[in-house]
């Protein structure tokens, strides 16, 4: 989304209110394929002699699967957009983004606010079973008898057989 910013630089000091939409494409956050939907920007941008801050927020579906069962899940998110756009930016501020012309591209602060503002771990409810650990069925959907009754598996349980009693850690 192209912002144009000609008149912030000609009225240093004056707000102007923004919205837009623009599209994201689908990508892969920690392993885990992400895709924003319907994303939806508004605020405003005041300029400055040699620069511009732009304020706002940032409006998307997301869709991603959960974390522990696999399921796709899909959320809404609200993230808080703040980026300085400067003609002389400095090495030293990696909070600045460089201004060249009268418009500014507003997709990557988009689209980093966005992945900020992901949570760790999407689930697709807050009790989520996961998948049984020996034969992967969904907890969510049908129970399955691999740990009852015995001794549950523990990927660290060959790290107990390392260890005896005589020696000291």
């Amino acid at each position: 989304m192209l912002l144009d910013i000609s008149r912030a630089l000609k009225n240093p000091g004056q707000s102007y209110p923004f919205s837009g939409a623009l599209s994201l494409e689908a990508m892969d956050v920690l392993d885990d394929p992400v895709r924003f939907e319907g994303v939806v920007i508004d605020g405003s941008f005041t300029g400055a002699v040699e620069s511009v801050k732009v304020v706002g927020r940032v409006r998307a579906k997301v869709h991603t699967r959960c974390a522990l069962c696999l399921d796709p899940v899909a959320f809404d998110l609200d993230a808080p957009l703040a980026e300085v756009f400067t003609r002389t930016v400095d090495p030293e501020d990696p909070d600045q983004r460089p201004l060249n012309g009268y418009a500014v591209d507003l997709t990557d602060p988009a689209k980093d606010a966005l992945l900020l503002a992901l949570p760790m771990r999407a689930l697709c409810r807050p009790d989520c079973g996961g998948l049984c650990p020996v034969c992967g069925v969904n907890l969510n959907h049908r129970r399955c008898t691999c740990q009852e009754g015995g001794e549950r598996h523990n990927p660290f349980s060959a790290l107990d057989e390392l260890l005896t009693e005589d020696e000291e850690v």
